[in-house]
């Protein structure tokens, strides 16, 4: 039968979002590996990867940038934020899309502990417009130290961050949090969000699923929260031969839409 122009309105198209921890594309026999890295990505199929411990060396045009190389494997674009930086290395975050990208922000969060010389943590803000409109996505790697991520949420619920979106936009926020579901961090982002392994009946009476350590997953620290303004129709952790081996993360994904 015939669609109607008001049904095909009605239809939202559904992005697909990731976020992965890929531990600078170090697979467990310590060999330095973007093409598995690409390779679960490719099957992943998602429109936007959230990316943690991404690994670069300058200059980036001698096909040393993570980031670059996954990007121009999975035809995405991309940013990159090194939040360490020593000599010719670069290691942070990265955000990669099929969408260009309309802005980025980009810093280092707060650190308690400088004379521990713990490694640091940033995180990238970034707005993204979609076949669904604009979407606002944060990508977040924060501290082990409990003390030190209350911190850092803080910091990201302030101004440039949390703060700067405005109430009528999608936000995902989302990344290696460090946080399991008991943890004040993660509860207090659940006030304010959905966690996309929570949100809708059919998961409701599923197991929650754990993304670290990938062999042998037990703790559930890798996140994807969203804004009201969105719903979560599918979410899983993708766990293979391949995933098990290619970092000490295993990756997230949701099927998303937008609803307001």
């Amino acid at each position: 039968p015939a669609t109607s122009e008001t049904e095909a309105g009605l239809r939202k198209p559904v992005i697909r979002v990731a976020t992965y921890n890929v531990r600078g594309c170090v697979d467990a026999n310590r060999n330095v590996n973007p093409d598995m890295i690409a390779g679960i990505m490719r099957e992943v199929n998602a429109d936007i990867v959230a990316l943690q411990e991404v690994d670069a060396q300058k200059p980036f045009s001698l096909n040393r940038n993570q980031a670059g190389i996954l990007a121009e494997k999975l035809s995405m674009d991309y940013v990159f934020f090194p939040a360490e930086t020593s000599g010719l290395r670069a290691f942070g975050l990265a955000i990669l899309s099929r969408y260009e990208f309309d802005d980025c922000y980009c810093s280092c969060l707060p650190s308690l502990y400088p004379k521990l010389k713990p490694r640091k943590r940033a995180a990238i803000r970034a707005g993204i417009p979609t076949p669904t409109g604009s979407i606002n996505l944060i990508n977040a790697h924060l501290s082990l130290f409990k003390l030190e991520r209350r911190l850092q949420l803080k910091a990201l619920m302030g101004k440039e961050w949390l703060a700067e979106i405005p109430e009528d936009e999608p936000l995902i926020f989302c990344g290696d949090l460090n946080a399991g579901p008991l943890s004040g961090t993660y509860r207090k982002l659940s006030r304010m969000f959905t966690d996309v392994q929570k949100d809708g009946k059919e998961f409701r009476s599923n197991p929650l699923q754990p993304t670290f350590h990938s062999w042998s997953p037990l703790f559930r620290i890798d996140h994807i929260f969203i804004s009201r303004h969105l719903q979560t129709l599918n979410a899983e952790v993708l766990k293979t031969s391949e995933t098990q081996t290619a970092s000490d993360h295993l990756p997230l994904i949701a099927d998303l839409k937008v609803i307001i």
